[in-house]
């Protein structure tokens, strides 16, 4: 859909709203069903979307503009960020969970398939890919890949947030398969900060 810039944002800026208060992460794949269809109906997304094209079109456009890239505003990942209401602290505290204070993101390394960058600590540096549990195939895959073009070895973060735990386990068969493939890990709990590079709509500023 052609919106305009003002229409975009503050569409963008409503739906991260919306998705913030209901904890968008933890709902059911039918929860989001039902939601996309009580964003249709609202007067503030549906209500504007539908004058610049048909329904369809309209739900497209939530599903693969704003929420495809929710998940990675919360991680403080691509332009999106300034909009999400909360956040994570970013990659610099993967790292540190990963490595430890001295190390620090290398500039311009952070991507995505999975979150992922290389870390130093001023003489070395090292991979890390970080996700939910849910992702642990796709972490483990892409580290150890990393490890067969790599001298250093990579490492792996998995992270769960407030209200989200890991059996003992489901831990202790990732630590055991991690060990197997020459790989670090690091079980990371993290809670989500108001996002610092959110400004307030409403407000005007």
């Amino acid at each position: 859909m052609q919106l305009p810039a003002p229409v975009r944002e503050r569409l963008v800026y409503e739906i991260y709203r919306q998705a913030n208060d209901l904890d968008w992460e933890f709902l059911s794949n039918g929860e989001k069903t039902a939601q996309y269809r009580s964003w249709i109906e609202d007067p503030k997304v549906g209500g504007v979307l539908l004058a610049y094209g048909p329904e369809k079109d309209a739900r497209v456009w939530i599903k693969d503009v704003p929420m495809k890239e929710y998940a990675r505003a919360q991680e403080g990942i691509g332009l999106y960020t300034r909009y999400a209401v909360n956040r994570f602290r970013g990659a610099d505290e993967i790292v540190q969970a990963a490595f430890g204070n001295g190390w620090t993101v290398k500039p311009d390394s952070i991507g995505e398939k999975p979150n992922h960058c290389y870390a130093t600590d001023g003489d070395v540096t090292r991979y890390v890919c970080w996700g939910r549990p849910g992702t642990f195939r796709d972490l483990i895959w892409a580290a150890i890949n990393e490890a067969v073009d790599s001298t250093e070895c990579p490492a792996i973060v998995i992270t769960t947030r407030d209200g989200e735990s890991i059996s003992t386990t489901d831990r202790k068969r990732h630590v055991d398969i991690t060990n197997h493939c020459a790989v670090s890990i690091t079980h990371l709990h993290r809670t989500m900060i108001p996002n610092p590079e959110y400004i307030d709509p409403a407000m005007g500023v």
